[in-house]
């Protein structure tokens, strides 16, 4: 009987470290995270809902945001760095106290990376605001130094995805861009924002789509389009069908991210790009 038991208290502890050594999620140190998720809150966060208590709180992690939803189906361990406001120096460095650079989850035992991430390095947020208010004050929506800012994000795009390559050398890198936020015209949503004005907000998306995909095609990793499954889904769809809340943010409160339907469509794209891949 001792004997027995010896071997079952054995068999319980080795059972009890295997669990852990699955429950734990791996980081640099020892090999990197099997899926590991980079980006920023058009990855992150669907706004209050869903809220992620396990991760950094200023991130506003959901828990059902794309990367955890592409893990689910993959059947993947993720280690979910994605934050919201982060930029592409946060990928190597650290956003805040008790943010890790995104990059540390990296390793030799990576197999596959996501990438989300370009949109507050090019101060979307200011130039959107810029034409809901010209809208309501008068004034010009597209700002000549738009474009410029977009494109200046080259260079520090393709060094990061470089760096992926030399921190995880067996992994795949997928960069998946930005769905359709503003139809043609707009739609009383978008408080302010005039019919004329809806379409120069897209092209700046579109082009920021641009950029990222000539980064990706350099550097050899595979860049997703999310556009053409999100037509219909836009900030002017009804609730439950759009992907992104309009200024009047009533899912989500974050006007311009993703909703709950938003993070579930993108990562149907993202999980059968990575499967046609493999």
């Amino acid at each position: 009987m001792k004997t027995n038991r010896r071997r079952i208290g054995t068999l319980s502890a080795g059972l009890l470290i295997l669990v852990a050594a699955f429950a734990t999620p791996a980081s640099a140190d020892d090999g990197g995270a099997e899926y590991v998720a980079l980006g920023d809150s058009g990855a992150a966060t669907t706004g209050v809902q869903h809220f992620d208590t396990g991760a950094p709180l200023q991130c506003a992690q959901s828990t059902v945001n794309t990367p955890k939803l592409v893990a689910a189906d993959l059947g993947l361990r993720v280690d979910d760095r994605s934050c919201s406001s982060a930029k592409i120096k946060d990928l190597t460095g650290s956003q805040a106290a008790g943010i890790a650079p995104q990059f540390d989850a990296l390793g030799p035992a990576t197999r596959l990376v996501t990438v989300h991430i370009g949109a507050n390095d090019t101060e979307m947020t200011r130039y959107v605001l810029g034409c809901h208010l010209a809208g309501i004050r008068g004034g010009n929506c597209a700002d000549p130094s738009w474009d410029p800012s977009i494109d200046a994000i080259a260079p520090a795009y393709s060094a990061a995805l470089r760096r992926i390559t030399e921190l995880a050398p067996n992994a795949r890198i997928f960069v998946d861009g930005w769905p359709l936020y503003v139809r043609d015209g707009g739609c009383q949503e978008l408080v302010g924002l005039r019919p004329s004005d809806a379409s120069t907000i897209q092209r700046a998306f579109d082009r920021l789509n641009t950029v990222v995909a000539r980064a990706a095609a350099e550097q050899g990793a595979t860049y997703i389009d999310t556009k053409p499954a999100s037509l219909g889904h836009d900030m002017c769809a009804p609730v439950g069908v759009r992907w992104f809340d309009p200024v009047v943010a009533s899912e989500t409160l974050t006007p311009y991210h993703p909703t709950v339907q938003g993070m579930r469509g993108v990562a149907d794209v993202v999980t059968a790009a990575i499967r046609a891949a493999s």
